[in-house]
């Protein structure tokens, strides 16, 4: 993992492919990590630089395990949006479903 840390700001700044995620996954890893730490995002030469800066002080060790499980998020996100997006269709049709029976309920 190419990241790099800064202890006395207590922060550590990583880039990310714009074709190998997509924003709305890091955007909702960011959303998870914010009980431990503050995200910062920016484009940056055909990508995303995402800068952490701990809540807490973290030290070298803790800035390094603070990237990894952004990392590990962004890949559970990724996936969450994958199946969402292939979802799509048949949550459509339930919830569509769903608003008809409730509609005819109501008559």
């Amino acid at each position: 993992m190419d990241f790099k840390a800064d202890i006395q700001k207590n922060e550590i700044a990583f880039r990310f492919s714009g074709r190998a995620y997509h924003k709305e996954a890091l955007y909702g890893a960011a959303l998870v990590m914010t009980d431990r730490c503050y995200a910062y995002v920016q484009s940056s030469r055909g990508g995303l630089l995402v800068t952490l800066r701990g809540k807490r002080p973290l030290g070298a060790e803790g800035l390094e395990s603070l990237a990894g499980e952004f990392h590990n998020e962004m890949l559970s996100q990724t996936l969450r949006w994958m199946v969402a997006k292939r979802n799509k269709k048949v949550r459509d049709a339930i919830v569509t479903q769903a608003l008809f029976a409730a509609r005819r309920q109501r008559a």
